[in-house]
């Protein structure tokens, strides 16, 4: 197990003065990502779900709680990014009804829009600075490539369609930490009946014990699916961070 990644702090044109190229702000949110693949891979938490099914004027009409052990493991074949959940049940929701809710997986990786494996799959708009809940960012608007690879599998009718994001991300500029990302569905899958699919996924500082600096790692993401006649929203929220380690014991019985 390698050692927990630590956040990659980089130089980096200081916010205010002239801004930062488009390229020069995917190189440093390149190797951040590449830092948060160690700290993703490193750790595990809890993952509370709530599974929301809402009515025509938007207001919930069942919900459904979760809470897991989750992991999550990260492996690059080739130039593909394969992503692994674990979740062990900790909590189970008290009583099930016959609703049908809506099943998502793998946003906390979300940010990987942006690693150098999937750079060449979207186009991406020059970075505008904003201010976002008392800090002074960089936003960079992104638009998925038609016909190019997705980091993201939509599963429809026992069939994987490739998710066409378009959306924006709102980074560090000193770190190249994505502090938020906010995509949506382009059009082309009207056809399946798809109305909505959007999703927002929020990154937080994490500070481990015995351990220097910080790292940025998923806070909460909100899915969003409508077709012509259902409504969904789910809610993952992690907490509760801490180093994941695998101890191996060997006994060795000596013959009598």
């Amino acid at each position: 197990m390698k050692p927990l990644g630590l956040a990659i702090l980089l130089s980096c044109t200081a916010f205010g003065a002239t801004p930062v190229s488009t390229q020069e702000v995917l190189s440093l949110t390149g190797k951040a990502l590449q830092g948060f693949w160690e700290q993703l891979s490193n750790v595990n938490c809890v993952e509370s779900v709530q599974q929301i099914k809402l009515g025509p004027n938007g207001k919930a009409l069942y919900k459904q709680d979760s809470s897991f052990d989750y992991v999550v493991a990260l492996q690059l074949t080739g130039n593909d990014i394969v992503v692994e959940e674990s979740r062990v049940p900790i909590a189970k929701p008290d009583e099930r009804k016959t609703v049908p809710l809506l099943l998502t997986n793998g946003f906390s990786t979300m940010a990987f829009i942006f690693h150098p494996a999937f750079q060449s799959s979207f186009e991406y708009y020059p970075p505008t600075p904003v201010e976002f809940e008392g800090s002074s960012l960089l936003e960079v608007r992104f638009r998925h490539v038609p016909g190019a690879r997705s980091p993201s599998v939509l599963k429809l009718k026992s069939r994987d369609y490739p998710v066409d994001w378009q959306g924006a991300a709102w980074i560090d500029p000193a770190t190249g930490a994505i502090v938020r990302i906010s995509a949506s569905l382009m059009p082309g899958l009207e056809d399946l009946g798809l109305k909505t699919l959007a999703a927002d996924v929020r990154f937080s500082r994490v500070k481990f014990k015995d351990q220097p600096g910080t790292c940025w790692l998923p806070e909460v993401a909100t899915i969003e699916v409508e077709t012509a006649r259902q409504h969904w929203r789910n809610i993952h929220t992690f907490d509760k961070y801490r180093i994941f380690a695998v101890d191996v014991n060997t006994k060795t019985e000596i013959p009598k």
